[in-house]
């Protein structure tokens, strides 16, 4: 088991490698450049875009610096580690470097700030929002698709494939804006100004509206996992042997058909935080979802490629424990591992 972590570790390292070099690609595919325009959106002049491109390192090359690996070979250097440092001076390499070391550089849009800073101040409020939804997601979910999968063709099961298709077909802008207006400005049950986004109330109605795709997807997932466990060998041995249909469902049923469930939990809650987007601009909830779109129409590059490493690296992680923890579900798993 310890094995085969630390090869998923050193996998994950090309993965985000690769991640970050196609962001940085499609980044720069873009028209315009971060500080074309001023914070009050007037054409910034020459001298003053060539004076910023160059301390922020903008005006080297993108990705390869022969320019400079050749000076340093012709002034007499042939220190190789020091000759490929000079050919890898380039806006993307610098990063990957800086990166490496913890640094995801300064905001190029809010003067004075890294991004380190921003998305860790505003990560708590995705992360609460992400947990809420997550958290409804499975304790709805999981049992509709096991009583959905147990009752198989019976009303308890109609109903639950129609709201798992409501929830997964309507669009998360169109309930939340149907709930602010329904819940929020004619019932006023939930407050949609003003809210102390530091505590776990205000969570509730943006929790439920994000997490109904997920709730359904799960459901969806249970219930065929549910069925194809409940007509297997083993199942039938232990009714044979007269166990109860509680110590079957429980003992052999859930353990089994929780596998393919496990596997979707912590991806989910990946996109759950970092897909908020829509739910947070709807809700106005301070999260780093509206960080991150405002910088690509700013086309703020170090908040772009900071968000998404972060966001990618949370993606692998989840990934890897979603796959250690296989083993606890099933030993035949760990001991193959």
């Amino acid at each position: 088991m310890l094995g085969f972590f630390i090869r998923r570790l050193l996998w994950a390292i090309p993965v985000l490698f690769f991640v970050a070099l196609v962001s940085f690609f499609l980044m720069h595919q873009a028209p315009g450049g971060p500080f074309d325009k001023d914070n009050n959106k007037k054409q910034v002049d020459g001298a003053t875009l060539k004076a910023l491109n160059a301390r922020f390192g903008l005006d080297k090359p993108q990705y390869f610096n022969p320019g400079a690996s050749s000076k340093l070979w012709n002034s007499g250097e042939r220190n190789p580690f020091k000759i490929a440092r000079a050919y890898l001076d380039s806006q993307f390499f610098n990063y990957i470097f800086n990166a490496a070391k913890g640094d995801l550089g300064p905001s190029y849009r809010q003067r004075g700030k890294s991004v380190q800073d921003i998305i860790f101040k505003q990560w708590p409020y995705s992360v609460r929002l992400g947990l809420f939804a997550l958290i409804f997601a499975v304790v709805v979910g999981v049992p509709l698709g096991v009583i959905a999968a147990l009752r198989q063709n019976s009303l308890a099961d109609y109903l639950s494939l129609f709201f798992a298709t409501i929830g997964v077909s309507i669009p998360t802008f169109v309930i939340g804006l149907l709930v602010i207006i329904f819940f929020g400005t004619t019932l006023k049950w939930i407050s949609i100004t003003n809210n102390d986004w530091d505590t776990w109330r205000p969570y509730i109605a943006p929790g439920l509206v994000l997490g109904l795709s997920t709730m359904s997807f799960i459901t969806r997932i249970t219930r065929t996992t549910v069925l194809e466990v409940k007509r297997q060998d083993y199942v039938r041995t232990a009714r044979a042997k007269g166990l109860s249909d509680r110590m079957v469902i429980s003992r052999h049923i859930m353990r089994n058909a929780l596998i393919p469930v496990v596997t979707v939990l912590g991806p989910a809650l990946v996109d759950l935080i970092t897909g908020a987007v829509i739910t947070e601009s709807i809700f106005s909830i301070p999260g780093v979802g509206k960080f991150f779109v405002d910088a690509i129409f700013q086309r703020d590059y170090s908040m772009i490629m900071g968000s998404t490493l972060i966001y990618a690296t949370l993606v692998v992680l989840a990934n890897i424990v979603v796959d250690l923890s296989y083993g606890l579900l099933d030993p035949r798993i760990r001991s193959q591992g």
